[in-house]
């Protein structure tokens, strides 16, 4: 849905009905990684690039807050949350990235708030790609 049917922002024309396919999406995400074996001394480590709560973040932006799926995250916990804020110097707008640098930063927030009220979250400072990924395995690793 989308593009492919000539909607250049689906979430901006129907939030409810975009939200709800994303919500469908990630919730078999989630189901689809409570199954993965884990068989070694460290567990599996599975990441997510976004999650359950960034949905009710993004609808709770617009307004258009969906109690029942905000009642149903603490069904789906995240052992660790990572957070990455936007950052002026590279961000661009484009195809994906409709919103405009302030706004990202409103949504980043929203997004932010929805994972506190889960629990804790880390935040990730402006590094290089490799060095993210090192401050990010090591968190991983530390718990």
């Amino acid at each position: 849905m989308g593009k492919a049917e000539g909607k250049d922002n689906f979430f901006a024309e129907d939030p409810l009905a975009f939200s709800q396919l994303i919500w469908s999406d990630r919730k078999e995400q989630f189901r689809l990684a409570e199954n993965i074996i884990v068989d070694n001394d460290k567990g599996q480590l599975i990441f997510y690039d976004r999650g359950l709560a960034d949905v009710t973040a993004y609808l709770r932006h617009t307004k258009a807050p969906q109690k029942n799926w905000e009642k149903e995250l603490e069904k789906h916990p995240y052992d660790l949350v990572f957070s990455i804020a936007p950052v002026a110097e590279i961000y661009q707008k484009d195809e994906s990235r409709m919103e405009s640098f302030d706004e990202a930063i409103s949504l980043h927030q929203a997004v932010k708030e929805s994972y506190q009220a889960l629990g804790s979250i880390i935040e990730v400072p402006f590094l290089s790609p490799e060095q993210r990924m090192a401050y990010i395995l090591k968190k991983c690793y530390d718990i």
